[in-house]
């Protein structure tokens, strides 16, 4: 790692940042897409790269020509085919040998992000996780890996399955219950003067289902609100009752049978008059899941969820700032629970809230394959985004693991920390995640022009700065070895028989990573830059290599990685 703590690295890779940090980016029948990414053998680099940044966590020179050659539409409908492979088993089984906690649950996601078949369900379930938030970070939540994993296989299973089932089987789940209080929560008592928790009901409506303004069907506000303070009363009335299942309620027994199982009604403890809430009334006596099922199948079939959710969705994978027809579009297939791809293929149960349809019909949407030309398209990338792209453009071919040890994930379980990112995958600050879709910069000139910049709000210098630290570290990453495998090893070798042509190197590197879209200026700086490193004397290949990380780290620190046009 010498090399990257010299003067010369470290003023271009922040000369480079510069550029990024000083960017005020945002960014009847079955819907059908309305783009076409052409034919199988059709497809160019640049398509190939914008759609697996769209839809993967990033892909390796083999991925782009494998796409290439099958195109999207095939690549898409093989996705829906792949096979799951649960979080639940592998903690339960590690908890039988070794002290589970939150790292356990991030080195399976990211052997999952880095290493699966399946990116579009991976890719989809993160960007679950960052909409129906529960996090570690929690103190309720906190050394519960075995719990969590259950709530992470809910988001998992219906990643490209259905949304409404996701929040059905989510609000029964303990995880959920522990992290928004809704477990344990008894009815009120008129005595004490005590009254429901209300957490879970506000976060269920305000963050889960029908957001807080009332929609049009592209997702624009309509000036109204969509519940007060008494609906909230209302259906906080409705989850009360619910605890771990077979205990007590007041002093529960956690145990291996309970922690994976749904939340369990407790008739003396749910409120068993009449719920009134968003003009609609549960009345079924004090059967709590009997109550809650009622009030969600009303609240699910709100006309706010489709756009609601497919906007948020349109934001994690594409864009930030999404046309109302594109938000339409895309709404329109999450209700039809179908989607006609170009090819002529149907992807979808007919059931509304289908999520494989849902995401079809946003990466196939021709605001998803068309580079833009408006500069306020796009969207910033998610840090985690791109340092999964980064490894696994190079990443060492290992297969998900179905039992065993479970693999180290190299510094990408501590990403969170504040010398790294300060970001890492279930562990936001809290139910909001760590940036809001809606979040404008104040005093910025993407807030004067009236677009939200998500990702912006985590884009602090520290967590600049921690990124090109974190990069460094994977470009020169740990050895693979049978005494200690690692998810996060890199082996960028290829690039080698490059090194002595700084252009035709960097070409290589724009290529796989950007698809070509590192700008004349920022190309000649990376090349002129990687040229002040001699290839000579008694240390050819070190300086090979050297020009070889050093032309990766620029290029993965270059606004046209850093933004997702």
């Amino acid at each position: 790692m010498a090399f990257t703590r010299n003067a010369l690295l470290g003023a271009a890779c922040l000369a480079l940042t510069a550029c990024f940090g000083s960017e005020e980016e945002p960014g009847g029948g079955i819907p059908r897409s309305s783009g076409d990414q052409g034919a199988p053998g059709e497809m160019t680099d640049q398509a190939a790269v914008r759609f697996k940044q769209q839809a993967t966590f990033g892909a390796s020179a083999d991925d782009l020509d494998d796409l290439k050659q099958q195109g999207a539409d095939a690549w898409i409908v093989e996705q829906l085919t792949l096979p799951v492979f649960p979080y639940t088993e592998r903690v339960r089984e590690e908890a039988e040998d070794n002290w589970t906690n939150d790292n356990t649950v991030q080195r399976l996601f990211w052997e999952r992000a880095i290493h699966g078949e399946d990116q579009l369900r991976q890719r989809m379930t993160y960007a679950l996780s960052q909409i129906v938030v529960a996090s570690m970070r929690d103190p309720q939540l906190d050394g519960r890996a075995r719990t969590y994993s259950v709530y992470l296989d809910i988001l998992q299973d219906n990643a490209l399955g259905n949304y409404c089932d996701l929040i059905r089987e989510v609000s029964f789940n303990p995880a959920m219950g522990l992290f928004l209080t809704h477990l344990g929560n008894p009815k009120a008592d008129p005595v004490t003067g005590f009254v429901p928790d209300e957490n879970y009901a506000r976060e269920v409506m305000q963050l889960f289902t029908i957001g807080i303004e009332e929609l049009d069907s592209s997702g624009r506000p309509q000036g109204r609100e969509t519940y007060t303070a008494e609906d909230v009363q209302g259906l906080a009335a409705v989850f009360t009752g619910l605890s771990w299942a077979d205990t007590d309620f007041f002093f529960p027994r956690v145990t291996d049978f309970n922690r994976y199982l749904p939340m369990e009604s407790f008739l003396a403890q749910h409120e068993d008059t009449e719920k009134q809430f968003l003009g609609t009334s549960v009345n079924v006596g004090n059967d709590a899941v009997a109550s809650v099922e009622i009030a969600l199948d009303y609240l699910l079939e709100h006309p706010n969820v489709a756009p609601f959710i497919s906007k948020q969705l349109i934001q994690k994978l594409v864009t930030s700032n999404p046309s109302p027809d594109y938000v339409r579009r895309v709404a329109e297939a999450f209700e039809a629970g179908q989607f006609r791809l170009s090819n002529g293929s149907i992807v979808g149960t007919g059931q509304r809230c289908d999520l494989a349809a849902t995401a079809a019909a946003i990466l196939s949407d021709r605001e998803a394959q068309t580079v833009p030309t408006d500069p306020n398209a796009g969207k910033i990338r998610n840090p985690i985004l791109r340092v999964a792209n980064l490894i696994r453009a190079f990443r060492v071919e290992q297969q998900v693991t179905s039992s065993g040890e479970i693999p180290d994930a190299w510094l990408l379980d501590q990403l969170e920390r504040s010398d790294n990112l300060n970001i890492n995958a279930f562990v936001s600050p809290s139910v909001f995640n760590f940036f809001r879709p809606g979040y404008v910069g104040p005093g910025t000139e993407s807030a004067e022009a009236g677009l939200v910049t998500p990702e912006y709000q985590i884009a602090t210098t520290p967590a600049l700065v921690g990124y090109i630290n974190v990069i460094e570290d994977f470009i020169d990453g740990p050895p693979l070895s049978d005494d200690n495998r690692n998810v996060a090893v890199m082996n960028a070798s290829d690039l080698l028989v490059l090194s002595d042509d700084a252009s035709a190197l960097v070409a290589e590197i724009d290529r796989l990573l950007t698809g070509g879209m590192l700008t004349e200026a920022n190309r000649q700086y990376i090349e002129e830059t990687v040229d002040l490193i001699e290839v000579a004397g008694n240390n050819i290949d070190t300086d090979r290599r050297r020009r070889v990380q050093l032309a990766l780290l620029m290029t993965a620190t270059s606004p046209e990685f850093m933004v997702q046009r």
